[in-house]
């Protein structure tokens, strides 16, 4: 084990050298004494750890010059792999010069200013005398005065000028001199927005493709996986061109995986790792088969391998009832509504959900009205199942009804116009914009069913349960009327599974 840091003031030369070495060889005794004297904490190690510390190696010496690791979220990627790795190495290659990206500015800055911590650390100057030269000293730019140099730009944001690592002679051997490291390049909430994924895979394809100095200068991509056509997806299929090194760290390990035929342009890297949880001071078996239960986004964020668009995502498994008598007190309700955006027998039907959010955490559906209305019609039902549902305020437990929410779009357009005017001003109406296609929406509410946190009233009380847990089933299906208004009242009032582990 190394020494602590406190005795570096009182250790000799002889003392010192041996840290300095240390840190040098191995990756992970580096990552533990910084992580413990810059930031106050261990730094647990788990299997993959070990794993990723070997890849690096072989990304440190020219023997991968282009790299994929997937890994669950909270796994400590970020600080073994960008904090750790980038500092260790600018201590090793004094003129290394790394470009980082993510997806937001927040997150490179974050990132930027931890590897200057480290850096500007007594036990890091103990080991490698360095400064960071105060003509360049942004939280984003920065070079130290040994010449190493880092960039940190947000996915979408400018480089203009800056490469990552430097030219190689003809003929000159590999020696490391810098990286560019993508860290997690595409946010959860935009993951399934085919315009956001799009960017960021341009954005790679026209600018960071380029930014390498050389051929030869590593490049890393590290992230969790959000759907198919992500930054790692699109590069294991040939996007770029470039053959990419690739480490899968499932949370739940399964060697019996056949690795997919469409990375046609990945190189898989065998982790050597038993079957079962990946880190089980992270997600136990336990935790692990409660997140299997939403299967789309498991297989993303926590198995690394997206599941194809298609299929029913509301499982009759997934439901949950409850009689009136058993309800929670509930802290405010909401009605919500999706209107046709024409009457006829063939277009769909117009739709009011009145729903609670209990105090146990849960979304219950309470009632609905539904039907092919004239815009007079919608008017009048719209207005008397507000007030229907108003008389429940004084009840004792049911909260208070808020709000109409109206999806903004032709009928219900007018609706949010012509509503609370006409009402008399008595009905508070908010308007539903739409930035998310169907299936996308219901792949976000879709833990939130599998893990029960969404309840209906029983059918015997409610005799158009039928008729709407059979949509729910059929989703996607010739109407979803029904479902639409749904998934609004779950994204409300429980959440949507962009942080998976917001359900543990």
């Amino acid at each position: 084990m190394l020494r602590d840091a406190g005795a570096l003031d009182l250790a000799t030369t002889r003392e010192r050298m041996a840290l300095k070495t240390i840190c040098e060889v191995n990756h992970l005794d580096y990552c533990q004494f910084f992580f413990r004297e810059v930031f106050g904490e261990p730094f647990f190690i788990g299997q993959h750890h070990i794993v990723i510390a070997d890849v690096l190696e072989q990304v440190e010496f020219g023997e991968i010059p282009r790299l994929i690791i997937n890994i669950p979220p909270g796994y400590t990627k970020t600080m073994e792999v960008v904090i750790m790795w980038v500092s260790r190495m600018m201590a090793k290659y004094p003129n290394a010069v790394v470009l980082h990206t993510s997806f937001s500015d927040t997150l490179v800055e974050d990132n930027s200013t931890k590897i200057r911590d480290v850096i500007l650390s007594p036990e890091y100057q103990a080991l490698w005398a360095t400064a960071i030269r105060t003509d360049v000293g942004k939280k984003g730019l920065w070079r130290t005065t040994r010449g190493a140099q880092f960039l940190a730009a947000p996915a979408k944001g400018t480089i203009t000028g800056f490469r990552a690592g430097r030219m190689f002679m003809p003929g000159e051997p590999f020696r490391f001199n810098g990286a560019m490291v993508i860290d997690d390049p595409l946010k959860p909430d935009d993951a399934r927005k085919k315009g956001e994924r799009e960017a960021v895979n341009n954005r790679y394809l026209n600018t960071l493709r380029s930014r390498p100095a050389d051929e030869r200068v590593p490049v890393i991509v590290i992230m969790q996986r959000l759907d198919e056509d992500d930054l790692s997806g699109f590069l294991l299929k040939g996007g770029s061109g470039e053959y990419w090194h690739h480490l899968m760290l499932p949370g739940l390990v399964d060697n019996a995986v056949v690795y997919p035929d469409a990375y046609t342009h990945g190189i898989p890297i065998a982790h050597g790792l038993p079957d079962g949880p990946l880190w089980e001071q992270k997600l136990n078996a336990e935790a692990l088969a409660k997140l299997a239960k939403a299967k789309y986004v498991f297989a993303s964020q926590i198995q690394q391998n997206p599941l194809a668009a298609g299929g029913k995502i509301f499982l009759e498994e997934y439901f949950r009832f409850c009689r009136r008598k058993d309800q929670p007190n509930l802290e405010y309700r909401v009605i919500y509504a999706d209107t046709a955006q024409k009457e006829g027998e063939q277009n769909d039907y117009s739709v009011f959900q009145h729903w609670g959010k209990g105090t146990d955490g849960k979304a219950y559906l309470l009632g609905q009205v539904r039907g092919k209305w004239t815009a007079p019609q919608l008017q009048s039902n719209a207005k008397a199942f507000w007030s229907e549902c108003k008389k429940q305020d004084a009840i004792n437990g049911r909260g208070i009804l808020r709000v109409m929410k109206i999806e903004d779009k032709v009928s219900g357009t007018t609706l949010i116009q012509t509503l609370p005017t006409e009402a008399g001003g008595n009905i508070p109406v908010e308007a539903i914009p739409r930035e998310k296609d169907k299936w996308t929406r219901a792949m976000d509410v879709e833990p939130s069913f599998a893990n029960g946190l969404v309840v209906f009233p029983v059918t015997e009380e409610e005799p158009w349960m039928k008729e709407y847990l059979a949509e729910l089933l059929a989703f996607p299906g010739t109407f979803d009327d029904q479902v639409d208004p749904t998934m609004d009242a779950v994204v409300e009032m429980v959440g949507q599974a962009a942080d998976l582990m917001s359900l543990l």
